[in-house]
């Protein structure tokens, strides 16, 4: 025991320390050192949270994100967590670090405007001589909030929130690959997944609740579609062959034709001359065309969201909802499928479909 623990000081000595602006952090001179050092440091018991305890690997990186802020190894581990299985940092430190390592001319500011759900922050920083804003989302509108303190002091919980997306917008390169808790059980770990497809049986209550709805606007099966692509199929197989030479020709594929019964199926074939389609079946037409186009520019500005190589994975998630936001406002009768394709889209950012799979279900919804 004895061998062990002067085998032990003795590597803690060897590796020098430097000054910081938050205080001493080692200075090791190779990696062997670090790994040294991780391996005595996980031995620290009570001076450590519990899930860096023995872990010399998760001490390792601890210690190494501390090097590059500059600051105490056993300070930073007692602002982590363990959180659906990666580190995440507190808060506080993310905030602190934002004001040493991110090269801005004193701190951070602060202001607050509203009360309650309203309630925002705007931080301003001076970076580069340049004045750099960010303003938050009302209180109200930020789904993620595990920590009790938003309740009992939000305006310290929004600083928080701020000053990390403050960073992220201005210098993302200080705190990349940083999360907090609240970050990570929103973003991390597909055990946090929850299934949000409706049950048969909820289906089924939802079509009997709207049966003044029309089949046209429904989703699933459509016995109007069935009927035109069975008439189309008969006479497709049968009616051509056995078709009057001196008869109208059939129609062009793609283009339907009214019909409501066999009767006049038989007198379109004995060479009766159909009728033009009514303005109102033309304005509908071209309203249905508007709407695939603007659904499927929709489709493809999630899809760019959810896989720009720019942003990081909570970047793109900003995204996603900036996206919603906007095509809500842009296809006002569709939110079902706005909702979809924001679903699909943090599918895609959180690795649980690939772009094309989600692209796949999106483009269901096309009329």
């Amino acid at each position: 025991m004895n061998q062990i623990a002067t085998t032990e000081r003795s590597t803690m000595a060897a590796i020098p320390l430097s000054g910081g602006p938050t205080g001493s952090t080692i200075a090791p001179q190779s990696l062997g050192e670090v790994v040294r050092f991780a391996e005595v440091m996980c031995k620290a018991d009570i001076a450590l949270p519990k899930h860096l305890r023995g872990n010399a690997g998760a001490c390792m990186a601890v210690a190494m994100q501390a090097m590059e802020w500059q600051m105490s190894p056993f300070a930073v581990a007692s602002k982590s967590y363990a959180v659906n299985g990666a580190i995440a940092y507190e808060a506080q430190l993310i905030a602190a670090v934002v004001n040493t390592r991110s090269g801005i001319k004193g701190r951070l500011k602060y202001f607050f405007e509203g009360e309650g759900a309203a309630l925002t922050c705007r931080v301003v920083g001076i970076l580069d001589g340049e004045e750099c804003e960010y303003r938050s989302p009302t209180i109200g509108s930020i789904t993620t909030k595990n920590s009790p303190l938003w309740k009992s002091d939000p305006q310290q919980q929004l600083g928080y929130f701020s000053a990390r997306s403050w960073a992220r917008r201005h210098c993302p390169e200080v705190i990349l690959g940083v999360y907090d808790r609240e970050e990570m059980e929103h973003v991390v770990g597909s055990e946090n997944a929850r299934d949000i497809t409706p049950s048969l049986q909820d289906r089924l209550a939802a079509a009997k609740a709207l049966p003044h709805e029309p089949a046209s606007a429904r989703e699933g099966f459509d016995p109007a579609f069935v009927t035109r692509e069975t008439q189309g199929l008969s006479a497709g197989s049968h009616d051509i062959e056995e078709q009057d030479p001196g008869s109208t020709p059939l129609e062009p594929e793609g283009v339907e034709v009214p019909q409501t019964d066999d009767s006049k199926q038989e007198a379109g074939a004995e060479g009766q001359e159909q009728s033009e389609p009514a303005p109102a079946s033309e304005d509908f037409t071209a309203d249905q065309n508007l709407l695939r186009y603007k659904m499927a520019e929709c489709i493809d500005k999630f899809i760019k969201s959810a896989t720009d190589p720019k942003l990081d994975a909570r970047g793109r998630q900003d995204t996603v909802v900036y996206a919603k936001n906007h095509w809500k406002d842009e296809l006002p009768t569709r939110p079902d499928f706005v909702k979809a394709c924001t679903e699909l889209a943090n599918d895609i950012v959180l690795g649980r479909k690939t772009d094309a799979a989600a692209r796949a279900e999106m483009e269901r919804w096309l009329p």
